[in-house]
């Protein structure tokens, strides 16, 4: 089938070269349109610094998403981690979380490999926590990330020391290639991945008049359902951003 005829997908996302959602949908027939909806700036980082080289009055570590991890490979500033973390309770949400930690930060050792959501890896810090809850998880963070985790361990009577190390503002070329799409007929389906594709996306649809009627739109991960319904866009799937096949199933569907 020729590229013309394949359906197009858009995804709110920035592309990478070893994209598995790419390839995969190409191999289904369809044609994914990568649109970067943000771009990414580190703030904070000698707050982060100074608690970093403070192992002693933290319980661990948690990275939601590997942008934490890079936050404070910055914040470290090319020095390497402290040792004194590596013996704590340090928690990665998902693979490239835990991998991202493995390979940034001199082979820290965490769990939450196999998580795929936020309350996944708080039900696996419950397990393997123990009772002694006094002193607090650090938690770097970045705007809209990470939250969904902090309520629900702050629920369970943990302490959770949550620093901001990054915000998303909107990618400047956003607008003009979401114009392009909506241009060329090629927004019947899109998929959203995470709060800041559902703000930079909302902003567009209202600047432009864009009528979400007939349109798929599907969400990637509960943070991003819970953002579109704030934002009052319905979310017709949502589906785990581990979980490829099930998104191919309900684009098509």
């Amino acid at each position: 089938m020729g590229e013309r005829n394949k359906r197009p997908v858009i995804l709110l996302k920035v592309p990478s070269s070893d994209d598995f959602y790419g390839s995969a949908l190409r191999s289904h027939n369809l044609d994914p349109i990568f649109i970067a909806p943000s771009h990414f700036v580190f703030k904070n980082l000698k707050q982060l610094q100074a608690k970093l080289q403070e192992p002693h009055r933290y319980a661990g570590i948690i990275f939601a998403a590997p942008r934490c991890v890079q936050a404070v490979n910055e914040a470290l500033d090319k020095a390497p981690l402290p040792s004194c973390w590596r013996p704590l309770h340090n928690y990665a949400l998902g693979k490239n979380t835990h991998s991202s930690a493995w390979f940034t930060l001199q082979n820290l050792p965490t769990l939450g490999d196999h998580a795929v959501n936020a309350n996944n890896l708080c039900d696996l810090i419950v397990e393997t926590f123990g009772p002694k809850r006094d002193l607090p998880l650090l938690m770097p963070c970045g705007n809209g990330v990470g939250q969904t985790l902090r309520l629900r361990l702050v629920a369970q009577g943990f302490r959770v020391d949550a620093c901001e190390v990054y915000e998303s503002r909107s990618h400047p070329e956003f607008v003009n290639q979401m114009r392009h799409a909506l241009k060329f007929k090629r927004m019947e389906t899109i998929v959203f991945f995470g709060p800041s594709s559902v703000r930079s996306a909302l902003e567009f649809f209202e600047s432009f008049k864009v009528s979400l009627k007939d349109r798929k739109m599907i969400a990637v991960g509960s943070g991003t359902r819970k953002a579109m319904e704030d934002a009052g866009i319905q979310a017709d799937a949502v589906v785990d951003a581990a979980d490829v096949d099930h998104l191919i199933k309900v684009i098509k569907s």
